[in-house]
């Protein structure tokens, strides 16, 4: 009977823990390739007017946006634009995820800029350009702003939007148009109208 009883908690101990797991994200990374993002740019531009959390400001949308990645990082920030843009995701799709590629290759974020360190001779850096970006987010309503805030990293997502220019007081902030840039302006910014976790 005792042996029993410590059989039956051993298990019980594994399904707490795997449960555990679950609940915090520690989700395998997804291994293989992801579609390029879809962009269809927009003329003439429209404009609309955002509650941030300091007031109204103006967004201009410039491309419709659909986009499906791994999450290799996620921060939130307190500084001028998070009161429209609290979380960067950090994105990588293409062959980027294949783990032949993915093993080789770490990610870090800071100052609404992201950052990668790569072993050089297994995988090319602008490969890694032209396969990842650091997104800053808009969410549209409350309800997306519950759906990204549920995001954790390794989770393979579609986000469907617009990039926009948000017009500040104190000047533009404006979204990268093309896949491979980098350095200041190179983020993309995505106004959010769904997001979701890929099955």
């Amino acid at each position: 009977m005792n042996q029993l009883i410590r059989f039956l908690s051993l298990v019980l101990v594994a399904v707490l823990i795997f449960v555990g797991a679950s609940l915090v994200g520690n989700n395998p990374a997804y291994q293989g390739s992801v579609i390029p993002p879809y962009q269809n740019n927009l003329y003439p531009l429209e404009r609309i007017v955002y509650s941030g959390e300091e007031g109204d400001v103006q967004i201009s949308f410039r491309a419709e946006y659909d986009i499906r990645g791994v999450v290799k990082g996620k921060k939130k920030y307190s500084d001028y634009p998070s009161q429209v843009s609290q979380y960067d995701l950090i994105l990588a799709w293409g062959d980027l995820n294949k783990e032949e590629y993915d093993q080789h290759v770490n990610y870090s974020q800071g100052g609404r800029w992201y950052y990668y360190t790569f072993e050089k001779g297994m995988i090319e850096e602008g490969f890694i350009a032209k396969n990842s970006a650091n997104v800053h987010l808009i969410a549209e309503n409350d309800e997306i702003k519950k759906e990204i805030r549920k995001v954790r990293k390794n989770d393979y997502i579609r986000i469907k939007g617009y990039l926009v220019d948000v017009h500040f007081e104190n000047g533009p902030w404006e979204t990268s148009m093309t896949r491979g840039d980098t350095g200041n302006g190179a983020c993309e910014i995505i106004y959010v109208k769904e997001i979701h976790i890929v099955d």
